[in-house]
């Protein structure tokens, strides 16, 4: 929550090192963007199972784009809101800060959900589904306690 309020602030500063993080994970989403790609060109043509594995890999690349778009628009906001008033002499309009950051938030919030999801996945090939579920709940229930107390030091 303090990295959106200093990203609020708009100075060039924090809204520069916001702009590092969003390229940076851009960058990131994209490397997985293009190994996901290349393993759909990698299932040889004769594969019985060609179809199904390549629409699992497509599925993927489209929950990926959750979190993707939303990274590559806020990056491009923050770098005009940085960078337009050296360039142009003008100020950048007032909207693009909250908006990029409002972009930023909502593609990390996709990236823990899917990191989330693929680590279940993981996990429930080595672990009991119960035993899985029981952590799950576990890993939830210290999530929410742990917002509160947050919440309540705050308040």
């Amino acid at each position: 929550m303090s990295l959106f309020a200093v990203g609020l602030g708009s100075t060039p500063d924090d809204l520069l090192a916001i702009l590092g993080l969003a390229i940076a994970l851009s960058a990131y989403l994209s490397g997985i963007r293009l190994y996901a790609r290349q393993r759909i060109a990698d299932i040889p043509e004769n594969d019985p199972q060609r179809d199904e594995r390549k629409r699992k890999i497509q599925i993927k690349l489209a929950l990926l784009t959750l979190a993707d778009a939303p990274m590559v628009f806020s990056a491009f906001l923050l770098g005009l809101t940085v960078l337009w008033y050296p360039v142009t002499g003008f100020r950048p309009n007032a909207s693009f800060v909250p908006l990029g950051m409002g972009l930023f938030l909502f593609a990390g919030v996709a990236m823990v959900i899917q990191h989330m999801l693929a680590w279940y996945d993981t996990l429930s090939e080595l672990i009991d589904h119960v035993a899985l579920n029981i952590m799950l709940v576990m890993l939830i229930v210290a999530g929410v306690l742990w917002w509160i107390f947050l919440y309540l030091e705050q308040h």
